[in-house]
């Protein structure tokens, strides 16, 4: 690849996980960058400069702000000591540093497609000099629907243009979008993509309503540290954070309906130690590297079996053995099919777990016979609900509160002297005249 990268021809390259993607991309542009210095200008008393604007020659494109700002702190260690500048730019976040680091100056700029679509529209960006750009995690781009954004800003570059797109897995609709990016692109696989990484994975399969007992379980039970648990939804990752909180487990909790400041805070506080588990969205399955990890639990199967490749393969970068457990419900028995033709193995069946101090109770606060659902339960999406009174009934709202009316003693006015809830108080004199 890095011949092919340094000789200024399109690249695809197919690699797994963790095998240091970034720097096959970044020690090849960071090259060129340095071999073919940007054009200087003649000032007013004679001396050369070179416009801020003509700086910028290499564009890298990421799905994510996590994977974004990953990506410019290892080009910008690769970097150190040189001539070159590295900033990033992404969304939810304040634009205006953003803005004065492009006009002070950078080589390569990294961004998520939506806020470089947003500075070339307002003019604070220009790419009329960038003939080098990186789409990293290429599938996920064009299933995220960035694939129209991304045309449109490789559209932007300077001709002759030259794209390396990188990706760990490849697959599906996937696989006829992103070459047409690229013009005779030089092929490079490494290794077996479609095999998860890391040496041990189980499956659990388990109905919805147990999840939370059998996490409670695998994570406080067996006193298991860095762990990342991925969920379909933001709303169920608030449920299973939640679930652990309460059951006085540390926790981060990672979405894309979080501020960039809460996004940021969540990762740190996982990647230092400070809380012990991070529950996450699909947002943190591509490319993070956070050494910590050791644990990956698929509270749910993602819908794309490729980002399963990519969830357990977060295990694992810290060095020693990794190891990945998958819960497999009634309703997402299609996607685990998909996902075990995708790896290529089958994923044997978990050891027993120890659920009872986690378990829901057989009894609540309203006394023997109730259903409780526990501390920490949570509602699985798709379960029928709780058959309501009226239906049980075939009665009318109406019917059921003149029933409920009648069991009962109507409310009476209080005499005087008398305080709701706290029995007879005893009355004032009047004031005498």
């Amino acid at each position: 690849m890095r011949e092919a990268a340094l000789a200024g021809r399109d690249v695809l390259a197919l690699a797994p996980t963790g095998t240091g993607k970034t720097l096959a991309f970044g020690v090849p542009v960071l090259a060129r960058l340095l071999n073919e210095r940007p054009e200087s200008r003649r000032g007013a008393r004679g001396s050369r400069f070179v416009d801020p604007f003509d700086r910028l020659r290499a564009l890298v494109l990421s799905p994510t702000r996590e994977l974004a700002q990953q990506v410019a702190k290892d080009l910008e260690e690769v970097a150190r000591g040189s001539v070159l500048r590295v900033a990033v730019i992404y969304g939810k976040s304040p634009a205006a540093p953003q803005r004065e680091a492009i006009r002070g100056g950078v080589d390569l700029l990294v961004g998520t497609p939506g806020r470089v679509r947003e500075f070339l529209d307002e003019g604070s960006l220009s790419l009329g000099l960038v003939k080098m750009a990186v789409v990293d995690e290429a599938d996920r781009m064009t299933d995220m629907g960035f694939l129209p954004q991304v045309e449109g800003i490789l559209s932007s570059l300077a001709a002759p243009r030259q794209v390396i797109c990188m990706s760990a897995t490849l697959a599906g609709a996937a696989s006829d979008r992103v070459p047409k990016l690229m013009h005779d692109p030089v092929r490079v696989e490494i290794g077996v993509r479609n095999a998860p990484a890391g040496s041990v994975h189980w499956r659990y399969s388990i109905d919805d309503r147990e999840k939370v007992a059998l996490l409670l379980g695998l994570v406080k039970g067996e006193k298991r540290r860095g762990v990342a648990v991925f969920v379909r939804t933001r709303r169920r990752a608030g449920w299973v954070a939640a679930a652990l909180a309460r059951h006085s487990v540390s926790v981060a909790l990672l979405h894309g309906d979080r501020s960039q400041r809460s996004r940021d805070a969540a990762l740190a506080s996982f990647a230092e130690g400070r809380a012990d588990v991070l529950v996450a969205t699909d947002v943190a399955s591509r490319g993070l590297h956070v050494s910590r990890i050791e644990t990956v639990i698929n509270y749910d199967i993602p819908l794309m079996p490729e980002d399963f490749v990519h969830r357990v393969g977060r295990a694992g970068h810290g060095g020693g053995a990794a190891e990945s457990f998958t819960f497999v419900d009634a309703f997402q028995r299609e996607e685990w099919r998909r996902v075990s033709e995708l790896v290529g193995m089958d994923i044997p069946e978990g050891k027993p777990v120890d659920t009872t101090p986690f378990a829901p109770h057989s009894q609540g606060r309203r006394g023997k016979g109730h259903a409780s659902r526990g501390v920490g339960a949570i509602t699985p999406l798709g379960a029928p609900r709780q058959q309501s009174k009226k239906r049980a009934t075939g009665k009318s709202t109406g019917a059921l509160w003149r029933e409920k009316k009648s069991s009962r003693e109507r409310s009476k006015p209080l005499a005087r002297g008398v305080k709701p809830g706290k029995g007879i108080r005893p009355t004032r004199p009047a004031p005498k005249r």
